[in-house]
């Protein structure tokens, strides 16, 4: 199947980013080295899709892919740099929304990307046990005996320690909607 009919038949529940990140992380272009374009391309737009994923991507950055890409096309030596480059230049222009929403940091749409994903306490299934912060590395987990706790996102790494933790399944992972939850500890309903 060749790239460009993967991208184009995208469901809901992936992710454009990390679908080009995973297409050229394992195209053999990555391994080559034969041509310059071909390579240092592939490397080049591995390391701006990953960024991108990773709530790193700047404003500039789909430009300098599409620059890049049209020179991939043209420069390459080899199809398979021509194909990616071909890829890449119609995933900007039809999926653009998507990594705009990525690299102005509202979040991935389909809730692949784990660097926009955030963990949540709700307040109706806490029972205020404090595993989740005992289990959290990063004291990002706010919180007394008996009160609901709160995630301080700001601190979270998203690791998951805490839902792994929880066995009152109070805490869940949210992507571009948001539970609504406490802004600061609470006492709890359940016990």
């Amino acid at each position: 199947m060749r790239i460009v009919d993967k991208i184009s038949q995208l469901t809901e529940s992936e992710c454009i980013v990390d679908t080009l990140r995973g297409i050229v992380s394992e195209n053999e272009c990555t391994q080559c080295g034969k041509c310059v374009f071909g390579y240092e391309g592939v490397t080049q737009l591995q390391m701006m899709l990953t960024d991108i994923a990773e709530k790193k991507g700047r404003s500039t950055d789909l430009i300098k892919m599409k620059e890049l890409c049209e020179m991939m096309a043209a420069q390459s030596l080899c199809e398979t740099g021509e194909e990616i480059a071909k890829a890449v230049l119609v995933a900007i222009d039809t999926y653009r929304a998507d990594f705009e929403s990525h690299i102005g940091k509202k979040g991935c749409r389909a809730g692949v990307c784990t660097k926009f994903m955030t963990y949540h306490i709700l307040a109706d299934r806490c029972t205020g046990c404090g595993e989740c912060a005992d289990a959290c590395e990063d004291d990002a987990i706010i919180g007394k005996a008996r009160f609901v706790h709160i995630i301080e996102q700001k601190e979270c790494i998203q690791c998951g320690a805490c839902m792994d933790a929880c066995g009152e399944d109070a805490i869940v992972r949210a992507g571009a909607v948001k539970p609504r939850c406490p802004k600061r500890p609470i006492p709890c309903k359940r016990r």
